[in-house]
């Protein structure tokens, strides 16, 4: 999968994370994320559909399997980044920290389950379709699609979203992210929502690109 790739994934995302800020105009997250309605239904939709297409292809990449259901998905995934359980996001209108993959290694995922029911019968499950889940939803697409440009060894030129956020991206590709995905940490650790460390660069110079000039700013990619 390339760069090129990967960057229209984190498109659709951003797309959806805009749907997800817009319902801030009519509710307010706090003591009321257990509120339901057809655009959180079509959030979670739209998020876990995504997000079975991401977990193929990493399936795939690290195995050469081709799985196809929660349970392929989730012994691949585990077997390789048993971290991932831990990685941290904050969602800045809730005033939440939150691990979305919490307890996957000994149980099963409240919002995949929700999208199961959603996606099976609406109707009889429409109570499921609550704001909490649209979150949790929304925040595991966003940290499997860093795991996705980790895997093919690329990255996100620009992986910063507004109503979700984590130290484990950079706005800036001079600037390496202030904090590694749990699978990838070498050491050290910040709270996803701040008491950031100071950056380091990403890029080092080799040998000074012909044509500069005092002054320049370059880049090795």
């Amino acid at each position: 999968m390339t760069q090129t790739e990967i960057e229209h994934i984190w498109n659709y995302y951003l797309s959806l994370e805009n749907d997800l800020s817009n319902t801030s105009r009519y509710l307010e997250p706090s003591g009321q994320e257990n509120v339901h309605s057809f655009e959180f239904s079509k959030l979670i939709i739209l998020s876990c559909t995504e997000i079975e297409a991401v977990l193929k292809t990493i399936c795939k990449e690290k195995s050469g399997k081709d799985c196809g259901n929660i349970g392929e998905y989730k012994g691949e995934v585990l077997a390789h980044f048993p971290k991932i359980v831990n990685a941290t996001v904050y969602v800045s209108r809730w005033w939440q920290e939150i691990h979305p993959f919490e307890g996957w290694d000994s149980g099963k995922l409240d919002w995949w389950e929700a999208y199961v029911a959603i996606k099976h019968n609406r109707d009889s499950n429409f109570t499921s379709a609550t704001y909490k889940n649209a979150v949790y939803s929304l925040s595991a697409l966003y940290v499997l699609i860093l795991y996705l440009a980790k895997v093919f060894d690329t990255y996100v030129s620009d992986a910063r979203g507004t109503y979700i956020v984590s130290d484990y991206s950079s706005k800036y590709l001079v600037c390496a992210p202030n904090k590694q995905l749990p699978d990838f940490d070498i050491g050290g650790a910040t709270s996803a929502s701040g008491n950031m460390e100071n950056t380091n660069k990403l890029f080092h110079q080799k040998e000074e690109p012909k044509n500069s000039h005092d002054g320049d700013i370059w880049l090795e990619g």
